[in-house]
């Protein structure tokens, strides 16, 4: 009797070890060729997301891009891909595992494109003909709000834009366009703000004393918490970034570095032991004294210099991909990749990342990139022609 509970045990064994084998998989890279095409497959884990940079070859022709799919970590995830051409114009459309909608990715002369910059193309009209893929058009109904034009119907789903009325913040999303108050009084300059997963976070420092009250509305209980810290950190204090939902501050004034866990309520300083830490594509930096007081250290959208990518300095680096703008063309590039050409824009006076997607803002309006959606405006403010700096944001 014995053996047989040996057995079933090392029989139960077996059969869970290719499953808890699976479990502790977190990446993986494979090459295979598909309707003539080779497949470069990479998957990660970042951050909870499935992510899969797929790289599709066949002769002077490539096509880079990356995917969230949620496919128990299966490998040779590209199962088909269909060829369009017209004239200078190549298009595929891979059938990818658990995705539903098909999406379409072209070159012109050899240099990867987005719809954005084709969609003015007859050639690629006759294209999405013969796919059966339709661009949606964007929505250019307006609601007036508080003094803004609120191109609702174009804010994406699941976001909210959060726009800083001096005394709190407008939440204005597909659903609703609301206000929530803050403070009882105008704070104008030096707004230090910053999102979470589940708060939206403001320091209180206009004090001359020092920053005691930090406050931070709650999307999920939909209401505003008052955190009163135990000692005032230094009116000279700013936003590093998040990281793992822990708000990193920085005073400079002290040389001290602080996580703010929001839920909690606390606030601990950094040991400086080892260093001050920062945050570069998610991955954790620990330096001197003397390099992180040299200048203002952000997690989230710091222009970065590699000219083996790009000579310009407008170059932000997110996922392992970088965005970045040449004169009045944006491009992203994976590292070994072609760059790919995103959309061309004049004007653009500032511009960050929210995951994939470009928020960007010329004199009084926002805008927003997405390479499935192309250029769609979100908001008219003439406020922002004015101010600008950290007085909006996209959530989600």
């Amino acid at each position: 009797m014995k053996k047989y509970k040996i057995y079933l045990i090392v029989a139960v064994i077996i059969l869970f070890i290719p499953i808890i084998y699976k479990m502790t998989i977190t990446h993986h890279k494979v090459t295979y060729e598909k309707d003539k095409y080779r497949v470069e497959e990479t998957f990660e884990i970042k951050d909870k997301k499935h992510i899969y940079t797929l790289d599709i070859q066949k002769g002077k022709q490539e096509y880079s891009f990356q995917i969230e799919n949620k496919v128990n970590k299966r490998k040779k995830i590209v199962k088909s891909i269909k060829t369009y051409q017209e004239k200078k114009i190549t298009c595929i459309v891979p059938t990818v595992i658990n995705q539903k909608e098909k999406e379409i990715y072209c070159t012109k002369d050899n240099l990867q494109v987005s719809k954005e910059v084709l969609k003015e193309d007859k050639d690629f009209q006759k294209i999405l003909k013969k796919a059966k893929i339709t661009i949606e058009e964007e929505d250019r109904k307006t609601k007036n709000y508080k003094n803004m034009k609120v191109y609702q119907a174009n804010i994406p789903e699941y976001f909210s834009l959060i726009i800083w009325n001096y005394k709190g913040i407008n939440l204005l999303s597909q659903k609703e366009l609301k206000e929530v108050k803050i403070l009882n009084h105008d704070l104008y300059d030096n707004i230090e703000a910053t999102l979470t997963s589940r708060y939206f976070v403001l320091l209180e420092n206009t004090p001359v004393e020092g920053i005691q009250k930090i406050y931070a509305y709650d999307k999920k209980k939909e209401k505003v918490n008052q955190i009163t810290l135990e000692n005032r950190i230094s009116k000279d204090s700013y936003i590093n970034g998040v990281e793992d939902d822990l708000v990193y501050i920085t005073d400079r004034k002290a040389k001290k570095q602080y996580t703010l866990n929001v839920k909690k309520e606390e606030l601990k300083e950094v040991s400086t032991e080892e260093g001050y830490i920062k945050f570069t594509d998610h991955k954790k930096q620990v330096l001197s004294i003397t390099d992180f007081f040299e200048k203002d250290e952000y997690f989230e959208n710091e222009r970065i210099l590699n000219k083996k990518i790009t000579k310009s300095k407008d170059l932000v680096k997110e996922n392992n991909i970088y965005y970045f703008k040449e004169e009045n063309t944006f491009y992203r590039q994976i590292p070994g990749k072609n760059k790919v050409k995103l959309m061309e824009k004049e004007n653009v006076e500032e511009w960050n990342l929210v995951g994939d997607k470009i928020l960007f803002r010329i004199e009084n309006q926002l805008y927003l990139f997405d390479e499935k959606e192309g250029i769609k405006v979100l908001l008219e403010y003439n406020e922002l022609k004015y101010n600008a700096k950290n007085i909006y944001y996209l959530w989600k």
